[in-house]
């Protein structure tokens, strides 16, 4: 039971690896690195419109407006600085926050 329990989680951990190319010596590709702002699809906060705004989750266009007018009152320096906006609280900034950034 032991063994097979092994073997499966192996076969798992195996699948998981990316392969490598046979032609590159085996060399595995060079790390992508974080995510520069040309690449980052969040959307920020301190410069979005309306139109971007509103394809976060639970963000309409009246939320949305809210944000910018928060905005302008003052800037947001982190992402949790949204739950400023009248309407967002946890649960929101929860389902938001992987999407969103201030830079």
């Amino acid at each position: 039971m032991r063994r097979h329990l092994l073997a499966v989680i192996l076969a798992a951990l195996a699948a998981a690896v990316p392969l490598v190319a046979a032609g590159d010596g085996g060399v595995p590709p060079p790390e992508q690195g974080p995510p520069t702002e040309a690449r980052d699809t969040r959307i920020n906060i301190n410069e979005a419109g309306v139109a971007d705004l509103v394809r976060l989750p639970g963000i309409g266009p009246s939320r949305a407006q809210a944000i910018i007018a928060e905005r302008e009152k003052r800037r947001f320096r982190r992402v949790e600085d949204i739950m400023r906006v009248p309407g967002i609280g946890r649960k929101t900034f929860g389902r938001i926050r992987a999407s969103i950034r201030v830079r």
